[in-house]
């Protein structure tokens, strides 16, 4: 006997489902809730084993339902049946682990594929951590961007060779590629540059090594068109990192701001930026403000003071402090040794 939990707050809708879920087969019992609340009393009494559920309800929403069940750690197949198509609601659901997305009005020849097929994976698949695959979407998505093949193929070792994956079966490994490049291909679109695409997936991914092998094609295409059109003047994203701090060196400019300028999140554009320079951002901007420091000192008419704010030190103490730790002498005797009084 499987238990099918059942939640919409439109009581006909509620029981034409219901009523649909029964007619599918004489093993399947229904339990119905009128919203997200109702429905985790329904849970705490009866772990089911597969949850349908609405989007828009009182008290407590679909989305808002399914994260809590994937926060309680429970491993029960959810599909959403909405009356909205609208794939940001679909893409949020993937991250709290839906497993279909299906659109009212609902007929028998759309619903019993997917319970069948999800009712039998749930037989011989294991759990599959959504929250894992999204944190490693994110890092391929910055790893992209960034333009770093050598982490990419890293990315793609921790893939084969992780726990993400382990155990699970191809048409589920199937069905996580496909929604993922979705999600990956919003995200990488959302930089408003490029326009990524993907090819179009085989027939049928009929195992595990043939679902990587092409998951890390589509990576690798997602990459060439970037570094493409980054080409045309074969500046790489650090690079352009490095001349927008030049080109702005005199201001307060932080981290953060450069990190989303660069399309990054803030402490992977820390780690590549070393990982690129040698130096960290701070250490990066105040070797090039010295250095334009210098080039100023050279001028006889700049007064000493006017160089320290023409730089982004506004507190002359602080550049003079500054000045001798990177050149073993202040900014007065820098100009001496030069002979400029």
């Amino acid at each position: 006997m499987k238990h099918i939990l059942i939640v919409d707050d439109e009581p006909m809708v509620r029981m034409g489902l219901a009523q649909l879920v029964r007619q599918c087969s004489p093993l399947f019992r229904t339990v119905v809730a009128a919203n997200g609340v109702e429905a985790l009393e329904q849970i705490n009494k009866q772990r089911p084993d597969m949850m349908l559920t609405d989007i828009r309800m009182p008290k407590m929403d679909g989305l808002e339902l399914c994260k809590q069940v994937l926060e309680m750690n429970l491993t029960v197949p959810i599909v959403v049946i909405s009356g909205y198509d609208d794939f940001s609601y679909a893409q949020k659901c993937l991250t709290y682990g839906v497993k279909e997305y299906l659109l009212k009005p609902l007929t028998e020849h759309e619903l019993y594929p997917v319970l069948n097929k999800l009712l039998l994976q749930q037989d011989h698949s294991v759990p599959i951590s959504f929250l894992k695959v999204e944190e490693w979407l994110e890092r391929v998505e910055s790893t992209i961007w960034s333009a770093d093949l050598d982490a990419l193929n890293g990315l793609m070792d921790d893939w084969k060779h992780g726990d993400i994956i382990h155990g699970i079966q191809a048409q589920q490994l199937e069905q996580i590629i496909a929604d993922g490049l979705k999600i990956l291909i919003k995200k990488l679109n959302a930089h408003g540059l490029v326009t990524f695409t993907t090819h179009s997936s085989p027939a049928q991914l009929n195992t595990i090594p043939e679902a990587i092998a092409y998951l890390q094609t589509e990576l690798v295409h997602l990459y060439n068109q970037l570094f493409h059109w980054r080409g045309g003047n074969q500046k790489s994203l650090f690079e352009e990192a490095k001349t927008y701090i030049d080109n702005n060196i005199s201001e307060e400019l932080s981290l953060e701001e450069v990190a989303e300028k660069m399309g990054l999140a803030p402490t992977y554009f820390s780690y590549i930026f070393k990982k690129m320079t040698n130096e960290t951002f701070v250490q990066y901007r105040m070797k090039k403000r010295i250095e334009m420091a210098k080039k100023l000192l050279e001028i006889p008419h700049y007064k000493v003071v006017d160089v320290g704010v023409t730089i982004g030190y506004q507190n002359y103490p602080y550049f003079t402090k500054i000045f001798k730790k990177m050149t073993g002498c202040t900014p007065s005797e820098y100009r001496n040794k030069l002979g400029i009084k």
